[in-house]
């Protein structure tokens, strides 16, 4: 098949493009990587013993996506007869500029907003020590474990989703947002003490923010770089007390119940901040891609 296209989306509209397709693979996709793939996480208990967080952690986020990182491409592919890379990038080529906008982007905010805190409020932070044996390997580990892990997300929600909503509506703002709020569904519950429905509020910002990362450089390979660098920072070096996830970060930041108020406003300000970093590399280094509708 010829690929004239520059832009990831466009791939929504070659070869089969009706909706009962779309809708057959948003329940395939999206119930394999929420369910079905998690469910091979048994694979991880079967190989490692342990119970540690470190060792929890790449049960859960290794082996409880890989499946599911190597499936859905195919699944996407079989349903629309088009290359199992098409749900992630316009033409089969890692985008290393891209890749590592995202990522150093969102690791240098992340040290000068912790940074600015610690100085604002060090007793907001507690220092948790590590067990420098397990935690230094698990600092190179995780790039590769987390990596699997954000872009399995990243071609359900940024990838097949978008996808989905821009073959019926070539809306920026409904091929960021609808995506998005489908992603913090998942992630109810992560925060503690989190007011009901505004717990999910955080999460559909920084689905935004990975949306329009996509949307500008026409592939995932920003929103990748971006969302690995948050998961692996926050599990490596400072951790939110409030959240119900495993982590072996070196730093805690305490919160209380109203914590997902001001989270939700950090939220918005971090990922302002991100995406304008990101807009001037991309104007820098030539990055941003238009599709065929722009």
């Amino acid at each position: 098949m010829e690929n004239r296209f520059s832009h990831y989306l466009d791939w929504s509209h070659q070869p089969k493009k009706g909706l009962l397709r779309y809708l057959l693979g948003s329940v395939l996709i999206t119930g394999f990587s929420l369910y079905i793939g998690q469910m091979f996480s048994f694979v991880g208990a079967l190989l490692i013993h342990s119970d540690s967080p470190a060792a929890t952690i790449i049960k859960t986020t290794f082996f409880g996506f890989i499946f599911s990182f190597l499936l859905i491409p195919i699944i996407a592919a079989i349903i629309h007869r088009r290359p199992w890379w098409s749900i992630a990038m316009p033409y089969r080529s890692f985008n290393f500029k891209a890749f590592t906008v995202g990522f150093f982007s969102v690791v240098v905010l992340q040290v000068i907003s912790n940074l600015i805190s610690y100085w604002l409020n060090p007793q907001n932070y507690h220092y948790k020590g590590a067990d420098w044996q397990t935690w230094i390997p698990m600092l190179f580990l995780y790039l590769i474990v987390f990596f699997v892990q954000v872009s399995t997300e990243e071609m359900v929600y940024r990838g097949y989703l978008s996808q989905f909503v821009y073959r019926f509506s070539k809306s920026a703002w409904l091929v960021l947002l609808i995506p998005s709020i489908i992603f913090s569904l998942p992630h109810y519950g992560n925060i503690q003490g989190g007011a009901g429905i505004m717990a999910l509020v955080p999460y559909v910002i920084m689905g935004v923010m990975f949306g329009w990362l996509a949307y500008r450089s026409g592939s995932l390979w920003m929103p990748i770089g971006a969302h690995l660098a948050n998961n692996w920072f926050v599990t490596m070096f400072v951790g939110l007390s409030g959240e119900n996830v495993q982590k072996i970060s070196l730093f805690q930041t305490q919160s209380d119940v109203q914590s997902v108020y001001k989270l939700s406003l950090s939220m918005v300000v971090f990922a302002v901040l991100v995406i304008a970093i990101c807009e001037l590399l991309m104007h820098r280094f030539g990055l941003i891609r238009k599709t065929l509708n722009q």
